[in-house]
């Protein structure tokens, strides 16, 4: 009788290791479209067998080891690797892509046609140095290039401002994504100790871990229970034992206003904080678009005040007086607005307001005789004279107009670089991903096949054992015994 009772657990274990297995496969298919979700299996093995009368072994049937999830960890790895890659030049060229867009080149509204538009005033003045109208001219072309440059300063301030608040997100992101590893850790502990696998919280902490990594690149460690430490520039963030620390962003320093821009780790215990160098992530990305919409704006100060020194210049020749007698600021055409910062060019830029209040105060010649355009033609022909910034002719300088070429292209090299690294990084984290997917992707055809592998295992099981039971039926009321 003990032998038909070995036989019957032999077909339990069998129909316990088939339902377990059937349950696994629903658990993938309820998943298939959970985002990080790997694919589980059941590893069964055979069960421990024992000697049989001498005639050999006899096996005892099914035994289950584990319930396991279908990772590569070495591709999960290239994947955050590449990722974080990808996020960087992703973030950086949304953010150049805005700044191509303040430049608008190019375009016959933007400042290089400005640019243009004022020389050709200058040359027409020239021509009719006495026309009131082509004065007139003048001073719109160069109210229109004012309020372009003021314009276009305006929005990259803006522009910068929402970059820095880009920033702020990520490290609150960042430092957010670091408390629920935190947690996770907590709970892969509680599970592992046990001496079971915690395969959704794994699945979790994978996925949040890639999250954390396309923000900023991170050093990832892993204990025997699962946990992960985290570790940024030999920095600790994250121990396994719950030791956490914060990222924060310094936007401003006391002896280097608005320039210096550091990310910080804020230890815990002592509120002490430590410079962190930034290597990949959309952290590094968005900062390193902020250095080129620093180039930028400063390159666009110095062309402004390049061309505010040079035409101020040539027109300050000539003592310049308002209709009762009084100077108008040395003959200046272009002046700072009151009370701002000069260095600021592009944003504080103005035309002399006496110029624009009476147009006739704009000086088309030197000598004073009529007919005379040799000052609005020596005005016009800076349009070809190389620079320098201090607005006087320098054979090593540029031109106004190649000074703001030299941006706009300078931007364009950057957009372009930030796309193709884009486009190769999605390339590559693609395949990544498919190897990751042949690895632990759920496939709908595969789990239904083993739906009905292990529902007819099942079915096998359960007929051996009506089998056993029919037979225990026949040993006992059949035979007596």
């Amino acid at each position: 009788m003990s032998g038909i009772f070995s036989s019957m657990n032999t077909a339990t274990k069998g129909l316990m290791a088939q339902q377990t297995a059937l349950h696994t496969t629903g658990h993938n298919i309820a998943n298939i479209n959970t985002e990080g979700f790997s694919r589980q299996r059941v590893d069964m093995k055979a069960d421990r067998a024992y000697n049989y009368g001498g005639i050999g072994q006899l096996g005892t049937g099914v035994r289950m080891e584990s319930i396991v999830r279908m990772v590569d960890n070495h591709v999960s790895k290239q994947i955050r690797a590449e990722n974080s890659t990808l996020s960087r030049f992703a973030e950086k060229s949304e953010v150049i892509n805005q700044l191509e867009v303040i430049f608008n080149e190019p375009s016959d509204t933007g400042l290089n046609f400005n640019i243009g538009e004022m020389f050709d005033a200058f040359q027409e003045l020239s021509k009719n140095p006495e026309n009131l109208n082509s004065k007139t001219l003048v001073v719109e072309k160069l109210k229109t290039l004012t309020d372009t440059l003021n314009h276009m300063a305006g929005q990259i301030e803006s522009l910068e401002s929402e970059t820095h608040a880009s920033i702020d997100k990520n490290i609150l992101d960042f430092n957010s994504k670091v408390d629920g590893l935190n947690t996770l850790n907590k709970q892969i502990f509680n599970v592992s100790i046990k001496g079971q696998i915690p395969n959704d919280l794994l699945d979790q902490r994978d996925l949040m871990l890639k999250d954390l990594t396309a923000i900023a690149d991170v050093s990832i460690d892993f204990d025997k229970y699962g946990r992960v430490g985290i570790e940024m520039g030999g920095n600790k963030i994250l121990t396994q034992e719950g030791e956490q620390n914060e990222l924060k962003y310094d936007k401003y320093d006391k002896d280097n206003p608005n320039k210096t821009r550091e990310v910080k780790l804020v230890n815990s215990k002592d509120n002490s904080e430590a410079t962190i160098t930034v290597t990949n992530g959309s952290l590094l990305g968005n900062m390193d678009a902020l250095r080129d919409i620093d180039n930028s704006k400063k390159n666009l100060d110095k062309m402004a005040s390049t061309m505010a020194q040079a035409i101020n210049r040539v027109h300050g020749q000539l003592e310049v007086k308002d209709q009762n007698g009084n100077l108008v600021e040395a003959g200046f055409i272009f002046t700072v607005k009151e009370g701002k910062n000069p260095e600021d060019a592009a944003m504080n830029i103005e035309i002399n307001k006496a110029l624009v209040s009476d147009n006739s105060l704009l000086q088309s010649g030197k000598n004073g005789n009529e007919g005379d355009g040799s000052l609005a033609l020596e005005l016009a022909g800076l349009r070809n004279k190389k620079l320098g910034e201090d607005g006087k002719e320098d054979q090593s300088g540029n031109t106004i107009g190649g000074s703001y070429r030299d941006i706009v292209i300078k931007i364009g090299i950057s957009k372009q670089h930030s796309d193709n690294m884009v486009e190769n990084q999605e390339a590559l984290t693609q395949q990544l991903e498919n190897r990751r997917e042949s690895v632990s992707g759920v496939s709908i055809n595969d789990e239904i096949t083993n739906v009905i592998k292990f529902q007819k295992a099942y079915e096998a099981n359960a007929k051996v054992l009506s089998a056993l039971t029919e037979m225990l039926d026949v040993l006992i009321n059949r035979t007596g015994v």
